[in-house]
């Protein structure tokens, strides 16, 4: 292999933790449309080097491609950036204020691309460690139309230096960091979408703390004129409240049709407890609700599991009168099965239903395009979407993300964002 060969090779392997075979192989055959061969030549490439990991055999692979004219390196670019599309799934929420009334032309477009200094073609395997003194450079961009003019603008960005990283049980690897700023004129909001930030070896803050790279990042868009605004969504805690309301009340009625039938027993209960212990009457949760939902966690253990709900981990707090004082309560299922079939949310209920506020919601939403397996949480005084990376849910295969799960998420939960 020659110098250039061989650097070609590095470049592409900064890309590592994002170079998986079934994700290369779907984006060259459905979308770039070339290298029909690359399953035969990676299987050659792999008996050669037993020894390589899988991200090292698929950049030989794309090297091959690239030295018989099976790819050009514009292919290779817009490769990354639709892999690179189909990862970044940790993404932070703003309330986006932006002017599209005259965003309704092709024209329009370009010439707000043009004032942005967005490039008119993906290019980032030569945009890795550029001479710039800002923090991020722009390699390319996805557009989203629709009838009335702009949809959506996914912006990648890449860290304007290569990072150092550590990974259990392996030696650091020096990788490429991308971003993708999603500028979403269809839902008014705007997205910074990245990877987690754990494992960044000897950095600053701004770059290997979250919050740094979420402020860097909204600094870098700060520069753009016209000038984006957006506010933090601060009541995304009352729209996770109302996100389970939505999940999980129809669910509840089940239960509670069955509780009707013992409501003059617990009746007759409430008022001899009340009259042996004299409680409080001021107590924003009255003793019967506490009884009922006693009486719905046994309840909950007789249900079917297709009538029990989507949600499969909830936190929320119970608020004290001295300020910063509170519960946390926590329910999840390490077996993914909804939280009312646990007696802890029945015994809790009472509390979520009283503060109206949720800090973290994990649900897996029925989509069009399959499950997926989603974290919702108030994080950094905005809101914080996260899809797992997970192959199957329930014994089903599908519950990869992808960027149209990824849409259909946003859609899903963007009526609750008060």
């Amino acid at each position: 292999m020659n110098n250039s060969s061989q650097e070609m090779v590095k470049k592409i392997l900064l890309f590592h933790p994002y170079l998986k075979k079934f994700s290369v192989q779907g984006k060259l055959n459905d979308y770039i449309n070339k290298f029909p061969n690359f399953n035969e030549v990676y299987a050659s490439i792999r008996k050669e080097n037993e020894k390589d990991d899988t991200s090292e055999v698929i950049a030989k692979t794309l090297l091959f491609g690239i030295e018989n004219d099976l790819l050009d390196e514009y292919d290779l670019d817009e490769l990354l950036f639709l892999i690179l599309e189909d990862s970044l799934f940790n993404s932070y929420l703003f309330n986006l204020n932006f002017n599209t009334t005259n965003l309704i032309d092709k024209q329009s477009i370009e010439e707000l691309l043009s004032s942005w200094n967005i490039p008119t073609q993906h290019k980032i395997l030569n945009n890795i460690n550029s001479e710039t003194t800002k923090d991020f450079v722009i390699c390319g961009y996805r557009i989203a139309e629709d009838a009335k003019g702009l949809d959506s603008l996914r912006i990648l960005l890449l860290d304007s230096k290569t990072r150092n990283t550590y990974f259990k049980n392996e030696d650091s690897k020096e990788i490429a960091f991308p971003t993708i700023l999603e500028i979403d004129f269809r839902r008014k909001l705007l997205h910074v979408r990245l990877k987690d930030v754990d494992n960044l070896i000897g950095e600053s803050e701004k770059v290997s703390t979250m919050s740094g790279r979420i402020e860097s990042t909204l600094n870098f868009l700060s520069s753009f004129k016209p000038a984006v605004q957006y506010t933090e969504i601060t009541n995304f805690k009352s729209s996770l409240y109302l996100l389970e309301e939505h999940l999980l009340s129809e669910k509840r009625n089940v239960a509670y049709k069955q509780l009707e039938e013992f409501e003059n027993e617990i009746e007759d209960f409430t008022a001899k407890v009340c009259n042996k212990f004299n409680p409080p009457t001021d107590h924003e949760i009255p003793p019967r609700e506490y009884i009922n939902t006693g009486v719905l966690s046994v309840i909950a253990t007789t249900l079917e599991k297709n009538v029990l709900g989507d949600v499969i981990g909830i936190r929320f707090r119970n608020s004290q009168s001295e300020e910063r004082k509170y519960a946390e309560i926590t329910i999840k299922d390490t077996g993914n099965k909804c939280i009312s079939t646990s007696n802890l949310y029945w015994l809790n209920l009472s509390v979520l239903q009283s503060t109206k506020s949720v800090e973290f919601l994990k649900i897996v939403p029925q989509l069009e395009s399959g499950a997926a397996i989603v974290n919702l949480e108030f994080s950094y005084d905005t809101a914080n979407i996260r899809l797992l990376q997970r192959t199957t849910y329930d014994g089903s295969e599908g519950i990869r993300p992808t960027q149209e799960k990824y849409d259909e998420v946003i859609d899903f939960i963007k009526p609750f964002l008060n």
